[in-house]
């Protein structure tokens, strides 16, 4: 039996990723300092098993708030908290973290 040449059309154009991505996501490549990528990989890892896009998408959000806090302080008319202020705010909060105003018994 003679042999015959079959030509097959295979439907494979040399990729295996798509090439476009799903919903709203870019592929993106950056260099980042080893210790901040360390601090990012551990995020993922405790926070959202290991998926460090989310803990990107993460970083992106708390950036995202606070300029969106920055803009909204300038639209009221710049801070009016003083350094000394906040300082006091901050002491008063870590010194008693969560703790509920005592309640006085009442008189019989």
């Amino acid at each position: 039996m003679p042999a015959v040449a079959v030509r097959y059309s295979l439907y494979y154009h040399g990729r295996n990723m798509a090439t476009t991505r799903p919903g709203k996501t870019v592929k993106v490549s950056i260099s980042i300092d080893r210790g901040d990528l360390a601090i990012l990989r551990r995020r993922a890892r405790e926070s959202y098993r290991g998926n460090l896009s989310a803990a990107f998408s993460e970083a992106a959000r708390l950036i995202r708030q606070r300029a969106a806090r920055t803009r909204l302080i300038d639209m009221l008319g710049g801070p009016t908290l003083t350094v000394g202020a906040a300082q006091s705010i901050d002491a008063e909060q870590t010194r008693n973290p969560g703790a509920s105003k005592r309640r006085r018994a009442r008189a019989a």
